[in-house]
């Protein structure tokens, strides 16, 4: 099972280390705390937790969440860039449930990307 390892580590101490946006920190942190998302490969992508259950450059990502900015709500995505909008929520918590609640049913630990070896 992969598990916040390496990758996932340094991207809490990233979140943890922007003190002028505790919003993706708060959703990093959210993640890491939900056993089905601890269990996907994260990334960020322009202030995006995105989550996906491959590793690597070729991944498909299952969900995704934007921090909430300037008034707005946290937003749960179903792909970074292009994918629909599952919804919105007020805390980083009630975002991480959402999209948790979205991924599909028999999807399990995040697996080697084909380009991991590149």
């Amino acid at each position: 099972m992969l598990t916040f390892v390496p990758s996932r580590r340094l991207l809490r101490e990233q979140a943890a280390g922007e003190p002028g946006f505790p919003e993706f920190g708060l959703l990093v942190e959210a993640a890491y705390a939900e056993p089905r998302l601890r269990r996907l490969s994260a990334f960020s992508s322009h202030g995006t937790l995105g989550l996906s259950a491959s590793t690597g450059r070729s991944f498909t990502v299952e969900v995704a969440a934007v921090p909430a900015c300037s008034g707005r709500p946290y937003r749960v995505q179903q792909y970074v860039h292009d994918g629909g909008v599952i919804g919105e929520a007020e805390t980083a918590d009630e975002a991480v449930a959402l999209a948790a609640a979205h991924l599909p049913v028999r999807l399990g630990p995040a697996v080697a990307g084909p380009d991991d070896a590149l």
